[in-house]
């Protein structure tokens, strides 16, 4: 049997009890103001059941240890490999249909990505034997799939605002100013945890994670986060393109 919502309950509960209440008050008792609360716990009850079905079906105790365990095992990858390179954002039409990060093995030249890789882990992204790298899916990655999608040329404030104050609930404004292939997001009052993780000093945070994917498909281009500033009640994200592909 599968366990009903808290939500799914209450509504259940209230919908029965403004049944007999609206249906005895109307038609046995003759009296108004009892059938008028019964119609009212109706519309309770379609609220109840409105919110039980508009709950997520992972409970977010169980989303986190998911990221977290996603977030050892690219650790854990990036340690065993040695690298040190910062990942490069890369739009869905870059990166074999799906929005990711290429992290590359040789720390020497940033690449210029020219062609849409495989979607595969371990990539080639130049002509040179060197030019090796991993893409990796990031948390950006699974908040496009759910809340996206963006499309290329999308206004960009827009498309973070809908995903991270809207769909997902991760913030309660954004800003996004953009100038000379630098784009600055700040990020009012940021709702998700995390612990301090040498991953992010690549990856970055959860949240930049998020923006740099969202910037990386509004400009259908590679991108990477610089910094990351975090004041009291503020996240301050520095986005520059990286590597445009003709």
């Amino acid at each position: 049997m599968v366990p009903r919502s808290p939500f799914t309950l209450l509504g259940l509960a209230l919908l029965v009890v403004g049944l007999l209440l609206a249906l005895t008050s109307y038609f046995i008792l003759r009296y108004v103001p009892f059938t008028a609360l019964g119609a009212s716990t109706l519309i309770l009850a379609a609220v109840a059941l409105a919110l039980g079905r508009g709950q997520p079906k992972v409970p977010p105790e169980t989303s986190g240890m998911l990221l977290d365990s996603g977030l050892e095992n690219t650790a854990a990858l990036i340690e065993e490999l040695g690298l040190s390179s910062k990942a490069i954002y890369l739009p869905s039409s870059l990166a074999g249909g799906k929005p990711r990060a290429l992290l590359p093995l040789s720390p020497a030249d940033r690449p210029t990505i020219v062609k849409p890789l495989p979607n595969r882990l371990v990539v080639r992204h130049g002509p040179n034997p060197s030019d090796m790298g991993i893409l990796v899916t990031t948390l950006g990655s699974v908040a496009l799939e759910r809340f996206g999608p963006v499309m290329p040329g999308e206004d960009l404030e827009g498309a973070l605002s809908s995903i991270i104050v809207g769909s997902a609930d991760l913030a309660d404004g954004i800003k996004a100013v953009e100038e000379a292939g630098t784009v600055i997001v700040r990020v009012a009052n940021p709702r998700i945890e995390h612990e301090s993780m040498k991953v992010f000093e690549l990856i970055g945070t959860p949240l930049a994670s998020v923006v740099a994917s969202v910037v990386a498909e509004a400009k259908g281009a590679p991108v990477e986060i610089v910094r990351e500033d975090r004041g009291e009640r503020q996240l301050t994200i520095e986005i520059t393109l990286a590597g445009r592909s003709p």
